[in-house]
């Protein structure tokens, strides 16, 4: 259906742009490469903007300049691509100065977090709000064109206005017990309704932080809302072995759950693996997105395919906490839907997505590179459920990025992209916002 919104919407611009002949409105943009983020890259390529930001054409420049032959024209050197994904960030623990020690485990991590997020509430808030938009706008440079943002407080949706970076954030649900879980709701509702007006083009979800933080009946609860409002929403999952720890042994989950700052009640470990207990809260979906992955089986992989779960991938917060990166190979055999993710500043450097790509592309040289970069394109906004971004299809109005590759013209411009280190990624387009397509 949403497809077919952007078909229609694509049809009517290309016929105004057609009738009008206005070329100040029409930009068509070349360059020797083009990266589409649905999987193709073209050779000599072309790329049509209109004024509002939104692709009406894309494809061999042969053809595309033959149709627009009147529009405006800038020929470029070096790669265009679409505007990334990062679909899942912190941006509220703001630009940290130094990141954890690694190896720390998931209890001593989750209570180094802890400690940063009190930093944070004490400082001054001038102080905080400048750290939280230097995240902001860090992840832009990165070439973010939308986020998954996960929030306590909701504190980054400010910046994140004022610096036109768009997506979905999910405000986290943490409590163990059900009743204090329920204030938690509530309190969340108020930090809600505080922002106003809410700003256009970042969607607002409720999300549990995971299964070993969150209440079982919240859990329902939430992913009950989000698949009647046709809505997506998140869960942290197989981030750790000490997850399967809390699922099998109740001393272990214990340790776990107060490590997440929650509080025990009454906890009967289910006895399964966390893709099982996440399908008995009805949590196994194609609306709910799985974050992390690290330690999932391929048993887990394949019921996680069958459910249509889109998959977030954080690499490289895997590797500096474990020093193990996930299963990515199992994924893509069972055929996963992947988007990716730069988890924390406490444990990536930076809100790249292209640089997590980089990560995967250095450990799993067998994986085609445009499969990776379709993960932090396309693939994350399937999984958030935004269409408008991450590919140039017609229609769309993901942004423009473009890599100046000094006069060269690589021969595989996917895998030049991921083994160039940190090429610049410079912004000629940014996105147009998305628009609310159903309530949450």
């Amino acid at each position: 259906m949403i497809r077919d919104r952007l078909k229609r919407l694509a049809h009517e611009a290309l016929g105004r742009a057609f009738d009008e002949r206005d070329a100040s409105r029409i930009r068509v943009y070349t360059a020797p490469w083009i990266i589409d983020g649905d999987g193709v890259a073209i050779p000599d390529g072309a790329v049509v903007f209109d004024a509002d930001g939104y692709v009406l054409a894309s494809g061999a420049a042969s053809d595309i300049l033959v149709d627009f032959r009147w529009a405006q024209r800038a020929e470029l050197g070096g790669i265009l691509l679409p505007g990334l994904v990062n679909a899942h960030a912190q941006l509220e623990l703001g630009a940290v100065d130094e990141a954890l020690p690694g190896g720390l485990g998931l209890r001593r991590k989750l209570r180094a977090l802890r400690e940063i997020r009190r930093a944070t509430d004490e400082l001054d808030p001038t102080s905080r709000e400048a750290a939280i938009r230097l995240a902001v706008r860090q992840s832009v440079a990165a070439g973010n064109a939308i986020v998954g943002d996960r929030t306590d407080s909701l504190r980054a949706v400010p910046a994140m206005a004022r610096e036109g970076l768009y997506g979905c954030v999910f405000h986290e649900i943490r409590e163990f017990s059900a009743r204090r879980a329920a204030k938690a709701i509530a309190a969340a509702a108020v930090d809600r309704a505080r922002i106003v007006p809410w700003p256009e083009g970042i969607r607002y979800r409720l999300a549990p932080h995971s299964l070993y933080s969150t209440a079982d009946g919240v859990m329902k609860d939430l992913f009950s809302r989000a698949l009647e409002a046709g809505a997506v929403t998140a869960v942290r999952l197989a981030e750790a072995e000490e997850e399967m720890d809390f699922l099998s042994a109740e001393g272990a989950g214990k340790a776990l759950i107060e490590a997440a700052s929650t509080f025990l009640e009454e906890f009967v470990p289910p006895g399964t693996d966390p893709l099982s207990y996440l399908e008995e809260l009805g949590g196994l979906n194609e609306r709910v997105m799985l974050v992390h992955m690290n330690t999932a089986t391929r048993s887990m992989v394949r019921k996680a395919s069958a459910a249509g779960s889109p998959l977030v991938l954080t690499p490289r917060s895997a590797l500096h906490d474990s020093g193990k990166l996930p299963p990515l190979v199992s994924f893509l055999e069972e055929g996963c839907r992947i988007a990716l993710g730069t988890d924390s500043p406490a444990s990536a450097p930076d809100g790249s997505v292209l640089r997590e790509a980089a990560e995967l592309h250095s450990a799993f040289p067998e994986v085609p590179a445009m499969v990776l970069l379709k993960a932090a394109m396309q693939g994350g906004a399937d999984a958030l459920g935004i269409d408008s971004v991450g590919s140039f299809e017609p229609g769309s109005a993901p942004g423009l990025l473009h890599v100046d590759t000094d006069g060269f013209v690589p021969n595989d411009p996917c895998g030049w992209l991921l083994r160039a280190g940190t090429p610049d990624l410079n912004w000629l387009m940014r996105p147009a916002p998305p628009g609310e397509v159903r309530a949450a």
